[in-house]
């Protein structure tokens, strides 16, 4: 009997020992993956809350830009990243649908993904070289009228090549389109004198206006970081949108992770000093909840495999 007694004892006593390994979530770094390069809204936003988000969460986060085909091997690599909490991701949205829905064989799915929240999303612009050939919106469409305009965009399906392919369409004008690496690059194009002009979200320009002259923004209203330019309605084009820059993690992340991931994103999203820092960087706060990014998320994506399906943009 007290043989059985020593032994029970030592059972428990190696059990002890053993539960420092269980530590509670998170314990080591998170990793955050930018499907995107330097300088775009997904970086430059992700930049201005992870310290927030780092304060709430107790670890450091990890940034990490992972760019190339429009923001499609950053998705597949958060797709595909174990599911422990340690490696989450943006997922831009139309982004991260269109490469789901325009490719016969997607490196990823529409259910690849757990979504923990959303904080800002963008509005799109057309932005010509400040002192080059186009000074307002009606004289791009008169250019347009008498031969194709070369227009850079950050990829087929992005949130500027929808939104000017809108545009195009209402105009009755023709635009080649020309996808670049990333949207910094994309601007960087239109400054230099490579394209005519470029679609690209507020956030990319609005600090760019000694270079570029903006001509529209696909806003209901004028914006209070560009008061001076006119919106598209404006002008008479009924074109208002851009993205969303939806948060994500692999669909199979335990719930309880998702739950303290998604509730520190939500804290981050009310936290006015956050929203002070972030206005000042040219975000459009749009916070939404994990069950509202989810259904948000799925309305978006019916909408883009519509739009694919009745009038395919890569033929």
């Amino acid at each position: 009997m007290r043989m059985l007694t020593k032994i029970l004892l030592a059972g428990f006593a190696v059990a002890g020992m053993a539960a420092p390994a269980f530590a509670e979530y998170p314990d080591q770094p998170i990793t955050f993956i930018i499907p995107y390069g330097p300088g775009g809204t997904s970086d430059v936003g992700a930049r201005t809350w992870g310290p927030f988000f780092e304060k709430c969460i107790g670890q450091t986060v990890v940034f990490v830009n992972k760019p190339g085909a429009g923001g499609e091997l950053g998705f597949a690599e958060l797709a595909n990243a174990k599911p422990d909490g340690y490696t989450i991701g943006a997922l831009n949205v139309p982004n991260f649908p269109v490469g789901a829905i325009t490719k016969e064989k997607p490196a990823y799915e529409l259910g690849s993904f757990a979504f923990l929240g959303n904080l800002y999303g963008s509005k799109v612009s057309i932005n010509a070289k400040r002192g080059g050939k186009y000074d307002t919106l009606a004289q791009l469409v008169e250019a347009a009228k008498t031969g194709p305009i070369n227009m850079a965009i950050s990829n087929y399906g992005a949130d500027d090549h929808i939104k000017m392919l809108s545009f195009m369409k209402a105009a009755g004008v023709k635009f080649n389109f020309i996808p670049m690496a990333d949207a910094a690059t994309s601007r960087n194009a239109v400054i230099g004198g490579h394209v005519d002009v470029s679609g690209n979200s507020l956030t990319e320009v609005a600090q760019f206006q000694n270079e570029l002259k903006t001509l529209a923004i696909a806003s209901d209203e004028r914006v209070a970081e560009l008061p001076d330019v006119p919106s598209f309605k404006e002008q008479g084009f009924d074109i208002v949108g851009g993205s969303n820059h939806v948060i994500g993690a692999p669909v199979a992340t335990p719930p309880d992770v998702v739950a303290k991931l998604s509730g520190c994103f939500e804290a981050v999203s009310k936290d006015p000093e956050f929203q002070k820092v972030a206005k000042e960087r040219s975000l459009l706060l749009n916070p939404m909840t994990a069950a509202q990014t989810k259904d948000w998320v799925q309305k978006e994506s019916a909408m883009l495999k519509g739009l694919w399906e009745s009038d395919p943009w890569i033929k």
